[in-house]
């Protein structure tokens, strides 16, 4: 599974989204009827998106590197616990699509977004993110010039 490109996707009539193709056929062959929709942990105004098996896998990482095996006993056992993969599960929606790939974007993230007619659809490799297209511009310019930087440097211990 490997989310790849950036598409501007404009709302339709009714509102709705379309996951294209391209997208949906990174999804698993037997669960392509849904996929996961979740607040970035760290960069506001980013929904992050992912197949259900996909969003799982990570919560079960997430789980077992953040807390360890006792951690993770813990988090089940202690209400007071702070559980990350709890905190994404949390804010997470299952979102059905349409056979044709439209879906309805919940209320929660259209505002976050500031959706006015169309969302940034962004493939990040194991996920993909909905970003405000004005946002995703501004971010993908600085991260040109970041790799640029970063390519710069990968010759400067060479000589």
């Amino acid at each position: 599974m490997a989310f790849r490109s950036e598409i501007l996707i404009k709302l339709d009539k009714k509102g709705r989204v379309l996951l294209p193709a391209a997208f949906r056929d990174e999804l698993p062959a037997d669960d392509r009827g849904a996929f996961v929709l979740y607040h970035s942990p760290n960069l506001a105004g980013v929904v992050n998106g992912n197949s259900r098996a996909g969003f799982d896998a990570m919560l079960d990482r997430l789980r077992a590197e953040a807390l360890g095996p006792k951690g993770a006993l813990k988090v089940a056992l202690d209400d007071e616990a702070f559980d990350p993969a709890g905190y994404l599960s949390a804010s997470a929606r299952t979102i059905a699509m349409e056979p044709d790939g439209r879906f309805s974007l919940p209320a929660e993230f259209a505002s976050v977004l500031d959706v006015t007619d169309g969302v940034m659809l962004v493939g990040k490799g194991d996920k993909f993110q909905l970003w405000n297209p004005g946002r995703w511009q501004a971010r993908r310019d600085s991260d040109r010039d970041k790799m640029a930087a970063f390519v710069r440097g990968l010759g400067a211990g060479d000589a």
